[in-house]
């Protein structure tokens, strides 16, 4: 009987501080109520938490102008609330986007503290099998041309015969496709080592092709410039990249099982005829 008493109690707790806090005055955890909606202190500290940890000044001044900004915000939320953008079909798809976007986020998040700091032998290993990213680390001047990612697929299949760019040019004319052309500079350590080793295999003056968010890049390397790293300066960098390679690969095999368990079915033409590419997967870091 005393525990049930006790878990009464308890249970009372919670309305007690929503009575606290409904009767129009802030108190305790709310801080701020704004036409009958609260602004919790958690929401205010997890909205300083985002300041960029360069800024100074009053800590109070800062919590104050900070608050200012969220019951301004809220209020014009209400207004557009009131004008129905709520039930906009617009905002709805973008209400979930952001949504999914966020949950992504976080569970790449968590998931990243299950990943252990890789040890000296293993740093010093990938030291040496990526070189192009440390000690042979260059800025490649290359000669570019950018397209927006084609319909057709005909033009990226006509671009393989092509051995310079005055060729892709002619094709990408051929095919009535826009396009621009300059010089430009490529770090080797942003460029995956198997895709780096397949560059500098190339013929010279033959061009190479990335495609990458929607666009189409095609360079021809000009000229080299090298940008080594010591071993005690790429050290701690090459223990990060791996980290997060690690955590790449972990959140791809999750999705990999999560697509084998899931039931998915497309609208005629509207199945992928390829394998996926980079995801929301990659995006998480």
């Amino acid at each position: 009987m005393k525990y049930i008493r006790t878990a009464r109690l308890a249970m009372l707790g919670p309305a007690l501080l929503c009575l606290q806090a409904c009767n129009g005055e802030p108190t305790g955890q709310v801080v701020a109520i704004v036409n009958g909606e609260e602004i919790t202190q958690a929401e205010l500290n997890a909205e300083i938490a985002e300041l960029p940890a360069t800024i100074g000044g009053d800590k109070e001044a800062i919590r104050r102008q900070m608050l200012q900004q969220i019951v301004d915000r809220r209020l014009m939320a209400q207004v557009a609330k009131e004008d129905g953008f709520d039930r906009d079909p617009l905002f709805l798809t973008r209400e979930r986007r952001l949504r999914e976007e966020l949950l992504v986020q976080m569970y790449g998040q968590k998931q990243a503290e299950t990943v252990r700091v890789p040890d000296a032998a293993a740093v010093k290993k990938y030291l040496a099998d990526n070189p192009g990213k440390f000690s042979e680390r260059a800025a490649y001047l290359v000669d570019q041309i950018v397209f927006a990612f084609p319909s057709d697929p005909q033009v990226l299949k006509a671009l393989e015969a092509d051995k310079t760019l005055e060729e892709v040019e002619q094709t990408l004319k051929r095919f009535n496709v826009e396009y621009g052309r300059g010089n430009n500079s490529l770090d080797s350590s942003t460029v995956p080592t198997p895709v780096l080793k397949q560059i500098l295999a190339l013929p010279a003056g033959e061009p190479f092709v990335i495609p990458a968010q929607g666009r189409v890049t095609v360079s021809v390397i000009t000229g080299r410039q090298p940008v080594p790293t010591t071993e005690q300066e790429a050290a701690p960098i090459a223990a990060q990249q791996m980290r997060a390679e690690s955590l790449t690969d972990l959140l791809r095999t999750r999705l990999n099982e999560a697509r084998a368990k899931a039931d998915i079915s497309y609208q005629d033409g509207f199945a992928p005829e390829k394998p996926i590419g980079p995801s929301e997967v990659d995006k998480t870091g």
